[in-house]
């Protein structure tokens, strides 16, 4: 009977992960003599995985082959969005001095045909969007890209992955939405960000939203404009930090299953005493609502300055 190949490929992980594991372990052990803990580099180990996954791809779906970049540069009204909606594949969004926002899209695939991934530029009143748009199984139901979230986006077994680059002016908003890669962003206006698989690194000068599943949030608040738009920060496996500056209005309300809750700010008036599963208090004179949540991680606030 013949082994499965997905099989082969854990055994044979399994087997060399093994193999170069054990010196490192023996290292460990020696290290301990000179410290009270060690602990292992999960992101080191994660990384020699990615690396030999890249090689088995090669081997068993073909090499990577890449698109020609997209491109596009255009102007968006002060005040207003930039959306920007992938399926698989990062973001990662900057600030710049210019006027422009400037974006660049990189598709790439083995098993799939990178170019059979559209981008798709929508102007619309509230500001632009824009949309990896895949090729739909179902050609009677094609996908297609609208702003706000809606339009289509039903994708299945495709391994393409875009991955975003943008540079987006000090006046204009950030929203970027994508499934499978993480986000990070450094820009002046505000920000509302998600993914499902995918940790977010998020400095803003306002925001509304920051939630993925299988990930850690990273989030900092610049502006102490106050704001009436809710914030929410929410995870289900990983942690939240979130740091916030000085003089901010907010009512805070935090929550963790298996993690802890701490906070920089000792002078908010606690209406709920701060726990190590929830809390709930008051920043400056209170007003919009600020929700942190995870299910699997701690829970942090700290002070900017």
């Amino acid at each position: 009977m013949k082994t499965p190949r997905s099989t082969f490929i854990f055994l044979t992980a399994l087997a060399v992960s093994g193999s170069l594991l054990a010196p490192a372990q023996a290292e460990e052990k020696k290290a301990t003599k000179h410290s009270e803990s060690a602990s292992w580099n999960f992101d080191s180990i994660g990384d020699w995985f990615q690396e030999m996954g890249e090689g088995f791809a090669d081997t068993f779906s073909g090499p990577k082959r890449t698109a020609a970049p997209f491109k596009w540069t255009g102007k968006v009204a002060a005040g207003k969005t930039f959306e920007v909606r992938g399926i698989n594949g990062p973001m990662r969004a900057t600030a710049t001095s210019g006027s422009d926002v400037e974006l660049v899209a990189i598709r790439s695939g083995r098993r799939n045909d990178p170019e059979s991934v559209k981008i798709e530029v929508i102007p619309h009143a509230e500001g632009v969007t824009v949309c990896a748009v895949y090729p739909s199984k179902d050609v009677s139901r094609p996908n297609e890209c609208k702003p706000g979230g809606g339009g289509r986006m039903n994708v299945r077994n495709n391994d393409v992955n875009v991955e975003f680059e943008l540079r987006i002016p000090r006046d204009v908003n950030f929203e970027g939405r994508t499934v499978n890669g993480g986000i990070e962003a450094d820009i002046e206006g505000r920000a509302a960000l998600s993914t499902v698989n995918g940790r977010i690194q998020v400095i803003a000068g306002t925001l509304t939203e920051a939630t993925t599943v299988n990930g850690s949030i990273r989030a900092e608040v610049k502006s102490i404009v106050n704001s009436a738009e809710d914030i929410k920060l929410s995870t289900v496996n990983g942690s939240v930090h979130l740091d916030l500056p000085e003089g901010v209005n907010a009512d805070v309300s935090a929550k963790t299953v298996n993690g802890g809750i701490t906070s920089d700010f000792t002078e908010i008036e606690v209406r709920k005493k701060w726990g190590p599963r929830s809390a709930e208090g008051r920043l400056g004179h209170g007003g919009r609502e600020l929700e942190l949540a995870t299910v699997n991680g701690g829970i942090r606030i700290t002070k900017g300055n």
